[in-house]
């Protein structure tokens, strides 16, 4: 009778510590899980701040060629000779680009949307706004370019630049 109740103490034991083992493992493997997905979220939210902040320095880096360009135009049109038609067909090319860098844009804004940004939303908006009334504004074959309103638009947008940056920097350090 005394083997029986050591036997079945024994078999009490080892049934309590695997039951205890399991539910620790369980709990473990659980939060890690956890942990693992909480790392890819942030991640993730990384991965897409990175993107916004490519997107949005390809429309600068765009701007900053059509700038130059229009300000040679000024400086030729200024100057009385005639702009040659190689640099127009680049001009051409950076517009098309442009475009396409906008259109990169509009997908740095949704994602803001989808991160809940709305702040940094609206900057990168302000900044777009910038840039396309520059585009708007300054052309060839327009005969009142003024350089000096040029100069200042594009202090204005690169402010807008810095500003963004700023606040996206702060959104990455946060995650």
């Amino acid at each position: 009778m005394g083997e029986l109740v050591e036997l079945l103490d024994s078999s009490i034991k080892i049934t309590l510590g695997a039951i205890i083992a399991g539910l620790t493992a369980y709990w473990m493997s659980g939060s890690r899980v956890k942990q693992h997905l909480n790392q890819q979220k942030i991640q993730h939210q990384r991965d897409l701040i990175e993107g916004i902040a490519q997107q949005s320095e390809q429309v600068h880096h765009v701007f900053m060629k059509y700038f130059e360009l229009i300000i040679e135009y000024m400086n030729a049109t200024r100057n009385g000779y005639d702009w040659p038609q190689s640099r127009r067909s680049e001009l051409y090319l950076v517009l098309d680009e442009m475009v396409h860098s906008f259109n990169e844009l509009t997908a740095a804004e949704s994602k803001l949307l989808l991160l809940n940004e709305k702040m940094l939303y609206k900057t990168l908006r302000k900044f777009r706004n910038k840039v396309v009334f520059f585009r708007r504004h300054f052309y060839i074959d327009k005969k009142d370019l003024s350089e000096q309103e040029a100069q200042d638009i594009k202090r204005e947008i690169s402010k807008l630049r810095e500003q963004f940056f700023a606040e996206l920097s702060a959104c990455y350090a946060k995650v």
